[in-house]
């Protein structure tokens, strides 16, 4: 019957190099396994920071795009604004006109002629000013005065009033379709 213990007869351990070489694998292994491992976090730390690198650039660049696209929406809603405030002016000033016009009874045909043109440019800029959202809008007298939607162009005394209402509005005000949006706030006379 053979021997249980690993000792033969000469009493040399017979798992002896069998233990060595199996240690030395896992030296070996653990060893390639550490510097995988150390690769893995070198590489996994630089793909990190390349991540941070180009979203730190996404970022500045959408900052910058959002800077000027906001810059280029500013300058076209001034220009806008600027056309607007032009083309409203050109209307009431041919408003105006088109209201003091005098009879044209025994006129001559010439100045009959002038006058229904302005009548009819005043229509047409009436329309453009429709076409681009902007409506006339009137204070409404014994209101309280509100800064943003009345200008004061003086006051007076009204009968029935208190202090600070619309007396009399001397011109109206425009507006755009958005609301809160004035472009000429109504000239008013307000009570003292």
């Amino acid at each position: 019957m053979a021997d249980p213990d690993p000792v033969n007869a000469a009493g040399r351990d017979l798992t002896t190099p069998t233990l060595q070489r199996l240690c030395a694998e896992l030296i070996t292994l653990r060893e390639r396994n550490d510097r995988q491992h150390k690769l893995y976090e070198q590489t996994l730390a630089q793909v990190r920071d390349d991540l941070r690198a180009s979203f730190g650039q996404f970022a500045a660049d959408a900052q910058h795009a959002y800077q000027r696209l906001r810059d280029e929406l500013t300058g076209e809603k001034r220009h806008s604004l600027a056309l607007l405030n032009a083309l409203l002016e050109l209307a009431t000033d041919l408003e105006r006109v088109s209201a003091a016009r005098p009879p044209l009874d025994g006129a001559a045909p010439a100045v009959a002629g002038w006058a229904e043109g302005v009548a009819v440019a005043t229509r047409k800029a009436q329309a453009v000013l429709a076409q681009l959202g902007v409506h006339r809008y009137d204070a409404v007298v014994g209101s309280a005065y509100e800064p943003a939607l009345h200008e004061r162009v003086g006051s007076r005394p009204a009968e029935g009033m208190g202090p600070l209402r619309v007396a009399a509005q001397v011109e109206p005000g425009y507006a755009s379709q958005q609301p809160d949006f004035v472009l000429r706030r109504a000239k008013v006379l307000i009570s003292e």
